[in-house]
């Protein structure tokens, strides 16, 4: 009775306490979690453990994203620039993410096959089961997936005058593979734009010059028929005069052909012109000179780096950099090639023309180069006096043109080459594409730090749960959960197993 009163009363005390703050349901609390984890022991463990292995698992085979970044600027040039009015880096994303474009670059980077060999084993085992499932996909399939997967993998931003290529992939080898790609592919976009009016015109020009090389070999031929009939009548003349006067000397008639009067002209020019060549290919060697020079300094500051930085450092890379800008050839070195390569073309023509005996004078000099890349005939028509006078002008006239269609077709090819050392110069790259070292995602201390709260929380929770569905009353707050009265409290012995 004294026990049954005793526990009334701390009813009725606790009963009288309100809904305030209940040391004692806390510490009720902690004891039947401290119970349960005493029961549970092993599954606490077992869960522990498991928990420990998942996490370690998905930090060694969770698939990895990682991200190559390279970054592009350009320079103005006065020989482009003129020709371009807008942007360089305009429509670059289009460029790039166009489907052809990405076609192109799955075939150079060798995707199709290189995608399956270094897929992470998550995916890897992912399409063996797809595979079995669905059937194996062809080449064909597997272009058109890649290609729809590139397109969303490649951002391309431009900004304050640079162009920057991120990609992201599942391993760092394809990643700086597909970033160099992308980029090589808009240098090429660029180069076809920037280049292409003057490989046209060029086309254009060599065009009309084979169309007027042929009406000139059309015309020489109407003069040569002229020519041989004239010379038939001469022969006939001659016999004729043999057979009337049997004395006569044979060997006279030749003189009164008209090309014993050609003789073997000199070219005041070729001299100065030899000159001119020496000096210009001492100014070449000289520029090339310091070329190989600047390009040796370089190659010093290089190796000196190397020594002592690693080759990711940003000042290594610069200086590599630095030595492939110096191992381009300049666009003066360029043009002095092609001035160098002009000149001597001259003078070769001259010489051949003094052997010919063709007019080389001022007023010869467009007839000698237009007849340099015609029949050797043509100059001989040429220097006739006794053809067709229509024939005869219509073919000097078409000489003529086709020798300013030749100095034409030769000047856009000077354009054309210094545009081409110009566009060299134009695009330079400041970040290189370089196989990243550690992956972008996953956030391998957010798995690990997940993976570990997630255990903790099983391993505690588990016995806890296991527990309140054993349907064992064990504490007073089991009673007053199921609002039962509580009409007396036993405490066990000190030493009790329970």
């Amino acid at each position: 009775m004294a026990d049954l009163d005793e526990g009334e009363g701390e009813e009725n005390e606790g009963s009288g306490s309100g809904g305030g703050f209940r040391p004692e349901l806390l510490q009720s609390y902690l004891l039947f979690a401290k119970r349960a984890w005493k029961y549970h022991r092993g599954l606490s463990i077992a869960l522990l453990v498991a928990g420990l292995g998942v996490t370690v698992a998905l930090v060694k085979f969770l698939p990895r994203t990682y991200t190559c970044k390279t970054v592009m600027m350009v320079q103005s040039s006065s020989v482009l620039d003129g020709r371009n009015g807008t942007t360089s880096f305009a429509g670059a994303e289009n460029v790039i993410l166009s489907h052809d474009n990405l076609e192109s670059m799955v075939r150079e980077t060798g995707l199709v096959k290189t995608a399956d060999e270094r897929r992470p084993p998550l995916l890897r085992l992912k399409d063996r089961i797809s595979a079995a499932i669905f059937g194996k996909m062809d080449d064909k399939i597997k272009m058109a997936s890649l290609v729809g997967t590139l397109e969303s993998k490649i951002k391309v931003t431009t900004e304050k005058g640079d162009l920057m290529i991120d990609v992201s992939w599942t391993d760092p080898a394809t990643t700086a593979e597909l970033a160099e790609a992308a980029r090589q592919s808009f240098l090429k976009s660029r180069h076809q734009a920037e280049i292409s009016a003057f490989e046209d015109k060029m086309t254009i020009l060599d065009g009309h010059a084979s169309q007027l090389r042929d009406d000139i070999g059309v015309l020489a031929q109407q003069l040569k028929a002229i020519r041989d009939e004239r010379i038939a009548k001469g022969l006939e003349a001659r016999k004729a005069t043999a057979a009337s006067s049997a004395g006569a000397d044979e060997s006279a008639a030749p003189v009164a052909r008209p090309s014993a009067r050609r003789t073997a002209g000199f070219d005041a020019q070729v001299p100065v012109l030899k000159e001119k060549l020496a000096a210009m290919k001492a100014k070449r060697a000289g520029l090339e000179a310091e070329r190989e020079r600047h390009i040796h300094e370089e190659q010093l500051k290089y190796d000196d780096l190397t020594l002592r930085l690693t080759p990711s450092h940003p000042q290594v890379v610069l200086q590599k950099e630095r030595i492939a800008l110096a191992s381009q050839v300049p666009s003066d070195l360029a043009l002095l090639d092609a001035e160098v390569k002009d000149l001597a073309g001259e003078i070769q023509q001259r010489e051949a023309m003094e052997q010919q005996g063709v007019e080389v004078g001022a007023g010869g000099a467009a007839r000698r180069r237009a007849t340099a890349e015609l029949p050797p005939d043509v100059a001989d028509l040429l220097e006739r006096d006794n053809l067709d006078p229509a024939l005869s002008a219509q073919l000097s006239g078409a000489v003529m043109t086709y020798g300013s269609l030749r100095n034409e077709l030769f000047t856009t090819r000077v354009d054309l080459d210094t545009a081409q050392a110009a566009f060299n110069h134009r695009y330079q790259v400041i970040v290189p594409a370089e196989a990243p070292r550690k992956a972008e995602k996953p956030m391998i201390p957010l798995v690990v730090g997940g993976g570990l709260f997630v255990t903790l929380l099983l391993s505690l929770l588990a016995p806890i749960l296991l527990e309140l569905r054993a349907g064992v009353i064990r504490e007073r707050w089991q009673v007053e959960h199921i609002q039962l009265p509580v009409l007396a409290e036993l405490r066990l012995p000190p030493h009790s197993s329970d």
